[in-house]
């Protein structure tokens, strides 16, 4: 397996065996004595994550929503019309913007690890 496919497998896997959302307790134990920087990336990577979390919740509950009434034979119009009036548009745009922020604290992250593993942490 090179190196792009164990990405992608990594990053479809399912998070099996997972703490609770925004746990971070094990990274803060790998950082610790590290400067104050990293704490504080820390923390707000616990918040972009719960802020994550919130957004797919939602679009997640519009996507089965959606799912559900198309499934649902006895399905009326004003029920089509019920989900069709929610628009995900803004969760989705905030999902992004909390991914992307995601992706930018664990850069962080990355390399104060780095910078705790060469000073022998």
């Amino acid at each position: 397996m090179n190196r792009t496919s164990t990405a992608v497998a990594v990053a479809l896997s399912p998070a099996v065996a997972r703490t609770a959302p925004g746990d971070l307790s094990a990274l803060r134990r790998r950082l610790a004595g590290a400067t104050a920087r990293e704490a504080v990336v820390v923390d707000f990577l616990e918040d972009d994550l719960r802020e994550t979390e919130a957004a797919l919740g939602e679009v997640t509950g519009w996507l089965d929503a959606v799912m559900d009434v198309l499934a649902d034979p006895r399905a009326d119009r004003e029920r089509y019309a019920a989900v069709f009036a929610r628009d995900p548009s803004e969760a989705v745009e905030y999902l992004g913007t909390t991914l992307a922020s995601v992706r930018r604290r664990m850069a962080q992250v990355s390399a104060g690890l780095a910078r705790a593993d060469a000073a022998g942490r």
